[in-house]
């Protein structure tokens, strides 16, 4: 399977975008419950993709190129941004379908 139209640029693009939208959703659904919850878990599913596909996407980066040192902490950011995608999200659909 050929996933090269995936990458960090359009990870970060859509992470943020469907996060944001999560958190748009976020009060919503406290308010309002049932008819906005798949759109919330879409959200944040969407989230949590785009978070984990940039750790993966890094980590396979660093380990198959060798980088100078502004490349590694432009990975650190990518990282961190990685990171905050993915565990909050993963959190709250852990609560809402666990």
């Amino acid at each position: 399977m050929n996933l090269r139209f995936w990458d960090i640029r359009r990870a970060t693009g859509l992470g943020v975008v469907a996060g944001l939208a999560a958190l748009i959703l976020w009060p919503l659904y406290a308010a309002y419950q049932e008819p906005l919850l798949w759109p919330f878990i879409a959200a944040l599913a969407v989230t949590a993709f785009c978070g984990l596909s940039l750790l993966i996407i890094t980590l396979k980066d660093i380990y198959s190129r060798t980088r100078g040192k502004l490349m590694h902490r432009i990975r650190v950011f990518d990282v961190l941004l990685g990171l905050l995608l993915a565990v909050p999200s993963l959190f709250q659909l852990e609560a809402l379908l666990g």
